[in-house]
């Protein structure tokens, strides 16, 4: 019976030892584009992390969509944005759900990442199917980045609180939440937040808070960035070659914010 135990034991281990194999070949291997332009040329590659918008970014670019495309939207020190068709469609009619991984990959400089409708008529943030924005951004500070973590993790923690008390079993707080509504008492509303959420922590439930790691630190104080989009927006890629192109075309004469001169762009899948 040891032997046997002993012999159940290493084979769990090999097989733990070869998902992590994969999971890392799977990270290693990433599919990479080109964007030529009048300006010159950007190379990026795309997350393995977020399938849905590398998969609908290939499928996209392999049909020809961003063919004679440009970019109708450049703001210097925030963003290029561009996915339109070139025969006037702005999108592909159809959205990609979010997938957010800010533990990862955040709005630094040269990201690649996908625009959408605002929350009003989108809670959900699902990812327009094929605009996209580059980021350039500015350099932040260790103050500003510590504002950003607090900003996420509240929109954490309110939409984990909505989500329990609509389980089944914690009727009990849909019946108060609906009480203090009704009487428009907004200290109150702060105090059964609070209430619930210590609740969740007691149960296990509540989220892990997020905080930058010192490598995301470094890049956003060093290159700069936009972290107020920080989980509010998919991250999807990034530029890994041609970040002077990137600030060319930011710098782009513009009329508001549109191009006086369009940039076209035409992208490659490479790999």
């Amino acid at each position: 019976m040891q032997l046997f135990n002993t012999i159940k034991k290493k084979a769990f281990v090999g097989l733990i030892l070869l998902l992590l194999s994969i999971s890392i070949q799977a990270q290693e291997k990433r599919t990479h584009f080109l964007i030529h332009t009048g300006l010159g040329d950007m190379k990026g590659e795309l997350f393995n992390e977020t399938p849905m918008h590398r998969d609908n970014f290939i499928k996209l670019a392999k049909q020809g969509w961003f063919q004679n495309s440009y970019f109708h939207r450049v703001i210097n020190h925030f963003m290029i944005q561009g996915g339109q068709n070139a025969d006037g469609r702005e999108d592909a009619g159809y959205t990609v759900p979010a997938e957010f991984v800010p533990e990862i990959y955040v709005h630094h400089k040269g990201m690649l990442a996908a625009a959408r409708e605002g929350d009003d008529v989108n809670p959900t943030k699902g990812s327009s199917a094929a605009q996209f924005y580059i980021v350039q951004g500015k350099i932040m500070s260790l103050g500003q980045l510590a504002i950003m973590e607090e900003k996420i993790n509240s929109e954490r923690k309110r939409k984990a609180i909505e989500n329990y008390i609509m389980i089944s079993g914690h009727e009990k707080w849909l019946y108060k939440l609906d009480a203090v509504r009704q009487s428009d008492d907004k200290i109150g509303l702060k105090t059964l937040h609070s209430e619930v959420y210590n609740e969740m922590k007691l149960n296990g439930e509540a989220p892990k808070e997020f905080h930058y790691s010192e490598e995301q630190k470094k890049l956003y104080t060093t290159i700069g960035g936009t972290p107020h989009l920080d989980g509010a927006y998919t991250v999807y890629g990034r530029i890994t070659e041609g970040l002077d192109v990137l600030d060319k075309i930011a710098a782009t004469p513009v009329v508001g914010s549109r191009p006086i001169e369009k940039v076209l762009m035409k992208i490659e899948i490479l790999d």
